[in-house]
């Protein structure tokens, strides 16, 4: 084994002759400590993969090849970016611990939405499907209520 020098004057070792040097080999690596824990950082934010680049200056295809050689980095990042969602459920739930009445509400609207939910939720239409439709801009309520019954018997 020679020891030679690289185009930048560092120290290489090569066999002999050999002029199919892998330059990119010897390139240093981009994503350091440092940067793992700016992606840290913005993925803690729950930025997404490129938000979470930028913020830590690095491009996306560098952080697509750290997690090919670290695929458990992968793992961590998807851990990462929940974590702002189960801050703010812990906050809620500090809300409701204090009998806080706004955050009770929101609570029940969203977890027990069969009961609380402001929203209606319209299941299994048909878009083909023609339906009779009735005018009751010049009915009596008499008449509407007779409507009402015909159709509720169906």
């Amino acid at each position: 084994m020679i020891i030679e020098r690289d185009k930048k004057g560092r120290t290489i070792r090569t066999a002999g002759n050999n002029t199919n040097i892998n330059w990119t080999a010897w390139r240093p690596e981009i994503v350091t400590p440092a940067i793992v824990s700016k992606l840290e950082q913005g993925f803690a934010m729950s930025l997404n993969d490129q938000e979470a680049c930028l913020f830590a200056d690095i491009s996306p295809a560098s952080l697509y090849r750290y997690i090919e050689k670290n695929p458990k980095f992968w793992e961590k990042k998807e851990i990462l970016k929940k974590k702002p969602n189960i801050k703010a459920k812990m906050n809620w739930l500090k809300k409701l611990n204090e009998e806080d009445y706004v955050a009770s509400k929101d609570w029940l609207e969203r977890r027990s939405k069969d009961e609380f939910s402001l929203k209606s939720d319209i299941i299994n239409v048909d878009v083909n499907t023609t339906y009779n439709t009735v005018d009751f801009t010049d009915k009596k309520t008499e008449e509407l209520q007779e409507i009402l019954m015909k159709k509720l018997a169906l």
